[in-house]
């Protein structure tokens, strides 16, 4: 009786395995059995299976034999029919040799989900004739065609001119670098900072001058100096004549033609002919004299800045509205 049982169960399990491995089947399908050296053809890689079955797809190759070559592989797709489930692939393949080949079997692994056993089902195997090129020999032969030259699109031009702008910019970079490094000057000037107004350039200039001493330390020349420098520049930029090159007479005579009262003009007048003294005749100067040459360049320059007219009350409202419109 317990045999009869153990037969019953390994009849019922062979039933069952028998009904899934028919439900397994794989193949392969060419387009074609019969190509010319090099053409391209496609074969179809497929397998049908219970959806309770778990499949590894097999590893392709550049090859699927020692003549045929594998130059492109498709995506597997997946489709599915009441219990079973159909995957795909679609492989281009060509050959460079002329004969009659066999593809081989592919193997696929797949196992029952919960099973650990591992089976095997296999493609067909298939047959290519790789055919060479018929020539007609009575036909006589014809010139080889060379090949036809595209126009280049815009996209390549603009590719190449524009590394050729970059190079042609690096190239003048470096020539400025070494000209400008050559001459100990930076590469890049930086931008200049705003002039401040002639008066307060002066006033400023007056003041540091006062405060370095210099005539106290014994450098009367240097202080009567820095003086006039100091006045000239101011003229120049405050009057418009070129005051550093004209002599301590010129510059009156010029001062005559300018909005300078004479009381401004005296002063700066005789400042300037006190420096001309120290500078040529040695002279010594009284400790007064040289602090009355800078208050007297100071005074000259408060009473000749340029005056700024203060608005009206119509000015001020109209700057206001104005103010407020820019606001808005």
């Amino acid at each position: 009786m317990k045999n009869l049982k153990t037969y019953i169960v390994i009849v019922l399990l062979a039933t069952w395995f028998k009904g899934y491995s028919q439900e397994t089947k794989a193949w392969a399908l060419p387009d074609t059995n019969s190509i010319t050296i090099g053409d391209q053809i496609g074969v179809e890689l497929g397998v049908s299976l219970n959806k309770n079955v778990d499949l590894q797809w097999p590893q392709i190759a550049d090859t699927l034999s020692s003549h045929i070559e594998v130059v492109k592989q498709g995506n597997i797709d997946t489709t599915f029919k009441a219990d079973n489930m159909i995957l795909r692939q679609r492989l281009i393949v060509t050959s460079f040799d002329s004969g009659y080949f066999k593809v081989p079997s592919i193997s696929f692994l797949y196992r029952l989900k919960g099973d650990s056993a591992v089976f095997t089902v296999g493609t067909n195997s298939f047959y290519l004739q790789v055919n060479t090129p018929v020539v007609d020999t009575a036909q006589p032969f014809k010139a080889i065609v060379a090949p036809v030259e595209e126009p280049y699109t815009f996209a390549e031009i603009a590719t190449w001119v524009g590394l050729g702008l970059v190079a042609v910019a690096v190239i003048v970079l470096l020539i400025l670098y070494f000209v400008r490094k050559k001459n100990n000057k930076p590469l890049f000037k930086a931008k200049p900072k705003p002039l401040p107004h002639p008066d307060v350039e002066a006033i400023n200039k007056l003041e540091e001058l006062r405060l370095a001493r210099i005539w106290q330390s014994g450098k009367v020349k240097l202080y009567h100096s820095s003086l006039t420098d100091i006045m000239k520049n101011y003229l120049k930029r405050r009057f418009g004549f070129d005051a550093p090159e004209m002599t301590t007479d010129e510059i009156v005579s010029e001062l005559k033609g300018k909005p300078v009262n004479d009381e401004a003009r005296t002063k700066l007048q005789g400042v300037m002919q006190l420096a001309d003294f120290v500078k040529f005749a040695k002279a010594q100067p009284t400790p007064l004299e040289n602090d009355l040459s800078l208050e007297h360049c100071l005074d000259f320059v408060k009473e000749t800045k340029p005056v700024v007219a203060e608005p009206q009350e119509g000015d001020k409202e109209k700057t206001e509205l104005s103010d407020k419109k820019a606001e808005k």
